[in-house]
């Protein structure tokens, strides 16, 4: 039977990654940044192509994530100045908190960013980040973006209570959660904000959550992951030239073969997710790399997916380049030491 290649035509919403390097190494980062990951970090010519690229498939504006693009201020103010040249606008910029050091230089960097057009900052709150980032330093960065007249979007303040409630002075490690709000406390998380089932995610909650036997995950997984793969109301664009289709991390379109058809030949991955989903990726792995499952508890198909494609890359299967960055599949680390509480 012949199979219809994916096409992506039109570009809702999305966003830029222009690094993975982070100081932290949270346990549900969807992109597996840390401070293993490169610096590399994106350059204004090849960011103005990618604003350029996602404008003309109807994308007028596009956020900037991570990592954490505040370790390199300088590049984060290039990035909004290619994107005023491409006549695309930054919905807001994403931010750990983890570069604060007081308040008048946090007040004058925004400022600048500001100036530089500006005007939304989401800042990330969770146990996850508190593991690495005392609490004061993202109460810091708060006031300070609000003094500079930006917008601040907390993301997400219910967690700020029980921050508040251990002391913003040091970071926290889970263990201190736990003890504090209750043994099940982790496993709670995902009922509370959304945790999307990939990158080191799925380290951190396949224990606590993955119960289902392969048989089922197969069984129950819907015939296509097209669907997902086509969605593009929060797609990525990242440093290496790569469109990262959905929430699929792990998985890599270059940007400049967006807006025709994929060619199998060179998406065969892709290709084979769109058209029989999980079970017929399983199923190619077995027949081109004789994959087999080390373990039968899975939290569901993406936790599967995700074993699959690390399987191929660490088995150097290499037909393709949709397995990338590189960076991802050679992080696998839940989690990196967090710092001494006198941080």
């Amino acid at each position: 039977m012949k199979t219809t290649p994916l096409r992506i035509d039109r570009l809702v919403a999305g966003g830029v990654i222009p690094g993975y390097f982070c100081t932290s190494g949270c346990r549900h980062c969807l992109y597996r940044s840390g401070p293993w990951r490169g610096k590399g970090f994106l350059e204004a010519g090849p960011a103005e192509e990618l604003f350029r690229r996602a404008r003309s498939l109807g994308c007028r504006s596009l956020h900037i994530g991570g990592g954490e693009p505040l370790l390199q201020p300088a590049g984060v103010e290039a990035l909004l100045a290619a994107a005023r040249r491409a006549g695309v606008g930054i919905d807001y910029l994403e931010t750990n908190a983890a570069w604060f050091r007081d308040e008048p230089s946090a007040v004058e960097l925004f400022g600048r960013l500001r100036r530089g057009g500006l005007r939304a900052v989401l800042v990330s709150i969770s146990p996850f980040h508190n593991e690495f980032i005392p609490f004061r330093k993202t109460q810091g960065a708060i006031a300070a973006a609000e003094r500079a007249g930006l917008s601040v979007f907390p993301w997400v303040a219910d967690f700020i209570p029980e921050l508040e409630a251990l002391g913003t002075d040091r970071p926290h490690g889970l263990a201190e959660f736990a003890a504090r709000f209750g043994e099940d406390y982790l496993a709670r998380i995902p009922g509370r904000c959304w945790i999307h089932p990939g990158g080191r995610a799925l380290d951190t909650f396949r224990p606590l959550l993955g119960r289902k036997r392969l048989a089922h995950v197969l069984e129950e997984s819907p015939p296509s992951c097209g669907r997902e793969l086509g969605d593009t109301r929060h797609f990525h664009l990242d440093l290496h030239g790569n469109y990262i289709p959905g929430l699929c991390a792990g998985l890599a379109i270059a940007a400049a073969d967006l807006g025709a058809p994929l060619p199998p030949e060179r998406y065969p991955l892709i290709t084979t997710l769109a058209a029989s989903g999980i079970r017929g990726l399983f199923a190619f792995a077995q027949r081109e790399a004789g994959f087999a499952p080390a373990h039968d508890r899975w939290w569901n198909r993406c936790d599967l997916c995700e074993a699959i494609r690390r399987f191929l890359f660490e088995q150097g299967w290499d037909r393709s380049r949709e397995l990338a960055p590189e960076g991802f599949y050679r992080s696998r680390s839940p989690a990196c030491e967090p710092p001494s509480p006198s941080s």
